[in-house]
């Protein structure tokens, strides 16, 4: 009876160990947001909360946080892509070429957009996992192949469109309304379908996810390609707010969402503490810590320093060194 009240007690004391960890990785991270924006606004004297500082936020959290919600299911199970700047800056540039050198009508440009990048997201993820080659490589490889069709396509010169002619894509309402339905329609698989369970499960524990029936690779390679989808959208909006494209269109997103990731309570490794409403929280903050920075009066080239140096500091903090879970362990 002894050894059964000690086990109790001791049962106790961890429930109630977890409750508090998990209460302070959903308090922090929303504490660090408004702490942010108080600060910003305080220190730029305003500045934050003009109504073109805001529209120009309102942009800026648009992109990184679509693609944010469509890569919590990659680093759910532990994943990652390095690649996704670059193949969003070919989707844009195959749609700027339909665009300018075409009489295809304007959906054609955007499902191109958007297939461009469900198919190179799709292949990181098969690659991985059929060929059993780390994901951080096989990404790293599909960066430089994209970085180079980018390079080559703008070549000569970099391609312009129409803005007025796509001046209702930058429509506040029209913005609010896809995030909405991205946001939504990503909570909803995340939280509450087989898939969002299956990607967490296998960020725990893959060997015992692929035990309990889980369909590993097959799980892997979908949560890749709803990630692609989602960054064609953000590639499309993008390109109609900046008119054109660059060698640099694109450039810096998947630092930015890794960033969202960590700052929003984003477990880096996955598993079941994975939330979706972690990289929404991420991915505002690192959109107002970057704005803020730049009215505040640092130099953009300077912004990524500081956010790399942030991203370091928290991975150094929260990271979970005892789940060094391998996803390419299964056949299935």
């Amino acid at each position: 009876m002894r050894a059964t009240a000690e086990t109790i007690d001791i049962q106790e004391i961890l429930n109630r160990k977890a409750r508090r960890k998990d209460l302070l990785r959903n308090i922090i991270p929303f504490s660090g947001l408004v702490f942010i924006f108080v600060f910003f606004t305080v220190v730029t004297q305003g500045k934050m909360l003009s109504s073109s500082n805001l529209t120009n936020l309102i942009s800026q959290c648009f992109s990184v946080t679509i693609v944010a919600a469509g890569a919590s299911f990659v680093y759910a199970h532990g994943g990652m892509d390095f690649s996704i700047g670059p193949s969003c800056g070919v989707a844009q540039l195959v749609a700027a070429l339909i665009i300018t050198r075409s009489d295809l009508p304007i959906w054609l440009a955007i499902a191109a957009c958007i297939l461009v990048t469900v198919v190179t997201s799709t292949m990181v993820g098969a690659t991985s996992a059929y060929l059993r080659v780390p994901v951080f490589v096989v990404s790293l490889c599909m960066r430089a192949i994209c970085s180079g069709i980018l390079t080559v396509g703008i070549a000569e010169s970099d391609i312009a469109i129409d803005y007025a002619r796509f001046s209702g894509f930058n429509s506040e309402v029209l913005k609010a309304v896809v995030l909405l339905v991205v946001i939504g329609v990503s909570y909803y698989l995340f939280e509450y379908t087989s898939l969002g369970k299956y990607e967490k499960a296998m960020g725990g524990n893959v060997v015992t996810a692929f035990q309990a029936g889980v369909v590993v690779k097959r799980t892997q390679i979908a949560a890749y390609t709803l990630m692609g989808l989602c960054v064609g959208i953000a590639g499309f909006f993008q390109l109609t707010r900046t008119a054109g494209v660059t060698g640099g269109s694109g450039s810096g997103l998947e630092f930015d969402i890794m960033v969202a990731i960590v700052l929003g309570g984003f477990p880096m490794m996955g598993g079941s503490a994975a939330r979706l409403r972690s990289v929404i929280i991420g991915a505002l903050t690192i959109t107002i810590l970057s704005n803020g920075l730049v009215l505040w009066g640092l130099d953009y080239l300077l912004v990524n320093g500081v956010k790399g140096l942030l991203f370091l500091i928290i991975v150094a903090i929260t990271y979970d060194r005892t789940n060094q879970n391998q996803m390419n362990f299964t056949s299935a």
